[in-house]
This record gives structure tokens, C-alpha cells and sequence, in this order.
């Protein structure tokens, strides 16, 4: 006895009655039967419609057969089957399919159901050849059914979507997505996340082609509308809009012609970078975070200001001061500070100036410093004086060199004499070998302490003090300290009482 029931309605009238058979693809079937030897059956039965989708359900039986000669002569057949539960939509089209490890139990061959709509489904014999036994459940012989759906005189098929092709894209809008699904036919607008599409195009029942708008960053889903209604939300309809990178700061924002320079680009937005460009040329780049990249500045044939850029899925960032970075430029020195050291060098000199990045090169009167940084800015190299060449006082100059060449400050920094500041303790046995600390400014490169023109022995020297052992002596005497560049002056601090 055949079984019909009533179920809530779905959609509103504007098209005329259609029937549609209800198949799994083959392509479908054969993987789950695991064989595909040419020819396959299929036998659907409905067993109702979806109380959520509202769409129909049901199960299907398939079988195939491969045949071929066996051992011993003669030709064997192999029948090889399966039953799946399938979902399908109101155009026919399958939403859902899934392998059974059992036969179904309790269907009804003859089933028919109505749902709000007055659409119908119902199982109908559509042959009489008699399939294998495993295609029976209890009495029944199940393979000879088939499920249809006829749709009511004047029901429109809701729009489905299942996929969308690009799942993201700038929050500026303007990516081409192309929608997949059903029921697209008779569409009306297209919406992401509610904000109606830039533009759109129906290309045939099962494909949409649409431009994204302008929207908030952020995931949204989207959705088709026609005279059936709008599509459902699925986590296959989603898009997701990114926000567009931006580019707050540059650490160095500067470097030298020849590249090479790793930079710390700060900004927002800048997880997924697919491109840093300097100028418009690649960079390397690594993603530390949504707010910073390390990048290394390629290199360059003259010296330039460009800007830096970051390209993400949101878009590229929009070019601002921030983002400047200078190669090179002509290296552009101011002064130095201190202008005076030890003749036995290891002075720290600031030498100021613009373009400094780039820096390779601090000389001293033509000797390379000991060391030098530069910093950030590129507005400032800190350099280690290196010893002096040659005796006596001396003034030299300094010079930076970099890629796009040198600079000079004339007669910048001038070696000069030691001077004493005190003597640690001021007295000591007439025998000698008393311990004395000598400070004073520009000790460095000292060949010889004496005491009342005796010979200390020399045990540390650094710029600001010199360790001694007093050598035997009478009276009060004058300790001088001698560099490269001349003898401390005799002054009243510097006395020594045996």
C-alpha cells in the first residue's frame, strides 16, 4: 500500500510542472563500488524529504558486472555492488552521497510523499528483469524501483550554491568569483555577506559568474536570490575579505646601492604577504606577524629614494612617507665629537651626517678606524679611533666611504699629549715598587711613565688611566707620561712624594 505525507512548503510559484528521474552519478557510483567495468545499474528508492533542506531523500542500489575467461576455459561474470544514502536537491541534483555497509531496512517500494509545495516524490517500477539476490530486503525486490520528483505547475526551484572559486579577496572589492550550484536559472541578484555584488552574470542553470564589492574585512557568505528564494548558507558559500596592508615604518630606511640591507617593515594587516617590492623590484621577506616583516633590500643601480610595498590578499599597500626607503645618495658629513684623542687611538668619535647607512669605510688620517656602527637613520656613524700614525701632535682627517662614495671632514680630530688628573696614592718608599694609579684623558698608545725622569714599570694602560710600579726615588718628583703624540705637561697634581 502506497505511503503519502504532507510536509511543510518551501518556495512560491512561477514555473511550469517538471519530472525529474533521481540518479546517482556514475562517476560517483563506480568509487564507491570500487569497479568500473562499463555498464552499471542503478535502482534509486525515495524514503522522504529532508525535514531540514526539505530536500528529497533516499537510497540506491548499484551494481556492475565484469566478466573475462576464468581458469579452466570459459567465460565468468563477477557482479560487484552497493547501497549508498543519497541527498538530493529540487533540480536533482546530489547535495550529499555515503557508502552503506548494510542494505537498508524498512523501505517502501511504493512510497509517495507531497511537501508544502505540492511537489511530489514517489518510487515507481520502471522494470521487470529480476537483479541479484542481495538486491532483495525481506520480501521485496528493491531493483526494480525508481524515485522521481515532480515539481508543482508554477514552483520555482530555490538557487543552490556549493562552491565559490576564490574564497577571498580584497576588502576594496573587485575579485571575479564564479558560483557553482543549481537552480540559477532565473536569479535576480547575488549578495556577499548581504552587500549586493559589483556585478553578475548568469551563465547557465549551474554557474554564476560575479564581481566581489566593496565590504568590511572579514568572512562572509554568499548567497543568490530569485523568484524561489535565496540560496541557503553553506560553509562551502564562504568569502572572506581582507583587509588591505598598510605600511607604518621602515627600520633602517636606508641602505646601500648594492642591497642586502635587512629591513623590519612595520605595519597592519600584513599576514599572507604574497610580495614586497622596493620600487617596484622583489624583495626577499620573511612574515614575523600581522604587524611586521623582515625584508632584505634588493639591489639597485643608483642611489634613489623608492617605496616599499606590501601585497597580500587584501591588495597592496597604498604608498605613503612611511614607507620611503634611500639607497645610497651622496654620503654628507657635519662634524665629529670629540675632535681630540689618544695618540694610542680608541677614542669613540660620533661623526654626523646624512645618507650613512650604506657606510663600509671610517678612516682616520687614512687609517681604517678599529670599528664603527651606523645607526637606523643612516644620520650617524660611531667610530673607534684607530692609533696614531706617526709622532708627535697630530691632526687628521675623517673620512666615510659608502657605494655611492666618500666624504671627507678636513682636519677633524687631532691626536693629542696625554694629561695627568691625579696620582693614586701621591707617596711611597724611597725603595720603589710602590702600586700608583696615574688618570688623566688620552693615555692610550703610552710608551713610557717616569718618575723624576726615572722609568716606571708600565702594567695596564687604558684612555683614562694607567697602572705603574714606582721605581726607587728621594724627595718629591713630577710623574710624566709619554705617548706618540708627546709628554704630559708637568702640573702640580702630578707629584710623587718618596
Amino acid at each position: 500500500m502506497a505511503t503519502t505525507v504532507t510536509l511543510v512548503g518551501l518556495a512560491p510559484p512561477a514555473a511550469a510542472a517538471t519530472t525529474t528521474s533521481l540518479l546517482l552519478p556514475a562517476t560517483t557510483a563506480f568509487s564507491m563500488l570500487g569497479r568500473s567495468c562499463g555498464g552499471i545499474q542503478e535502482q534509486v528508492l525515495a524514503t522522504g524529504f529532508d525535514p531540514t533542506s526539505g530536500y528529497p531523500v533516499g537510497d540506491v542500489y548499484l551494481q556492475t558486472r565484469c566478466g573475462g575467461s576464468g581458469r579452466g576455459g570459459g567465460y565468468h561474470t563477477t557482479t560487484y555492488s552497493a547501497w549508498a544514502a543519497v541527498t538530493w536537491d529540487l533540480t536533482g541534483a546530489v547535495t550529499s552521497s555515503a557508502k552503506l555497509t548494510t542494505p537498508p531496512t524498512g523501505i517502501d517500494p511504493a512510497f509517495s510523499a507531497t511537501d508544502g509545495s505540492g511537489n511530489t516524490l514517489a518510487n515507481s517500477l520502471h522494470a521487470t528483469n529480476v537483479l541479484p539476490a542481495n538486491c532483495t530486503v525481506g520480501n521485496t525486490t528493491y531493483c526494480t524501483y525508481r524515485a522521481s520528483l515532480t515539481l508543482a505547475t508554477g514552483f520555482v526551484v530555490p538557487p543552490r550554491v556549493e562552491t565559490v572559486s576564490s574564497t577571498s579577496g580584497p576588502a576594496a572589492g573587485g575579485t571575479s568569483v564564479t558560483i557553482t550550484g543549481t537552480g540559477f536559472t532565473d536569479v535576480t541578484s547575488v549578495s556577499f555577506g548581504g552587500v549586493a555584488a559589483a556585478s553578475f552574470a548568469v551563465i547557465s542553470d549551474t554557474s554564476i559568474s560575479s564581481v566581489s564589492p566593496p565590504s568590511v574585512a572579514g568572512a562572509v557568505d554568499v548567497t543568490v536570490a530569485s523568484p524561489g528564494g535565496t540560496s541557503t548558507t553553506i560553509p562551502g558559500d564562504r568569502f572572506t575579505f581582507v583587509a588591505q596592508p598598510s605600511v607604518t615604518s621602515l627600520s633602517p630606511a636606508a641602505g646601500p646601492i648594492s642591497g642586502g640591507t635587512t629591513v623590519t617593515i612595520a605595519g597592519a594587516d600584513l599576514t599572507g604577504a604574497t610580495a614586497i617590492t622596493f620600487g617596484g623590484t622583489p624583495a626577499g621577506f620573511t612574515v614575523n606577524d600581522d604587524s611586521s616583516i623582515t625584508a632584505i633590500s634588493p639591489g639597485t643601480d643608483a642611489a634613489d629614494t623608492v617605496d616599499v610595498t606590501v601585497t597580500t590578499p587584501g591588495g597592496t599597500s597604498a604608498t605613503v612617507p612611511a614607507d620611503r626607503f634611500t639607497y645610497g645618495g651622496d654620503v654628507t658629513l657635519k662634524r665629529a665629537t670629540p675632535a681630540v684623542g689618544s695618540a694610542g687611538g680608541g677614542t669613540r668619535v660620533t661623526i654626523t651626517g646624512k645618507n650613512l647607512v650604506g657606510t663600509t669605510e671610517v678612516t682616520f688620517g687614512g687609517i681604517a678606524a678599529v670599528s664603527f656602527t651606523v645607526n637606523a637613520a643612516g644620520t650617524a656613524v660611531t667610530a673607534t679611533s684607530p692609533p696614531e700614525n706617526g709622532t708627535g701632535v697630530q691632526t687628521v682627517d675623517i673620512s666615510v666611504t659608502d657605494d655611492a662614495g666618500t666624504a671627507t671632514l678636513t682636519a677633524a680630530f687631532t691626536y693629542v699629549a696625554p694629561v695627568l688628573t691625579k696620582i693614586t696614592p701621591t707617596a711611597g718608599t724611597a725603595a720603589g715598587g710602590t702600586k700608583v694609579t696615574i688618570s688623566g684623558k688620552y693615555l692610550l698608545g703610552a710608551t713610557n711613565v717616569t718618575f723624576g725622569g726615572t722609568p716606571a714599570i708600565i702594567k695596564k694602560v687604558t684612555a683614562t688611566s694607567i697602572i705603574v710600579i714606582a721605581p726607587p726615588g728621594a724627595g718629591t718628583v713630577d710623574v710624566t707620561v709619554t705617548t706618540p703624540a708627546g709628554t704630559s705637561p708637568v702640573i702640580a697634581v702630578d707629584q710623587f712624594t718618596y
